[in-house]
């Protein structure tokens, strides 16, 4: 399991975490919350937060959220992930919490959800994970 100290340097760990600029804040029980900052570099043409930053904003959130239970031995990977973007992400930071739906031997499912600096819901995601059988 994840401790909350631990989520917060994940972005050491992670190249792509740091790429983006991910910040975790929070992971235990399930649960885990990560900001995004804004940045010029992770818009799109008409300046708002491009899907695919979003979508890796959920899909690593609900990863954590995962790991925040799962034991340290184990390895997850993304299976399937859905994303519903409604509302476009302009200069602002987008705050996404995630929590796991369901656990079992090797298959997770999670939900997150993004809001922006005025608690306005731009996207929510479901994903699917599985506990792989492979060391890295």
């Amino acid at each position: 399991m994840i401790s909350d100290q631990v989520a917060r340097h994940i972005g050491d760990l992670s190249p792509y975490w740091g790429l983006l600029g991910m910040e975790p804040l929070e992971a235990h029980g399930g649960q885990a919350r990560v900001r995004l900052p804004f940045r010029k570099e992770i818009t799109q043409l008409y300046g708002t937060v491009h899907g695919g930053a979003l979508a890796s904003l959920a899909d690593s959130t609900v990863a954590l959220a995962i790991k925040s239970i799962a034991p340290d031995s184990e390895i997850h990977s993304t299976v399937e992930m859905k994303i519903n973007f409604l509302a476009p992400a302009r200069d602002s930071d987008i705050i996404c919490e995630a929590r796991l739906l369901k656990k079992g031997k090797r298959i997770m499912v999670g939900w997150a959800e993004l809001k922006d600096k005025n608690n306005r819901l731009v996207a929510t995601a479901t994903a699917t994970y599985i506990v792989n059988s492979f060391s890295p």
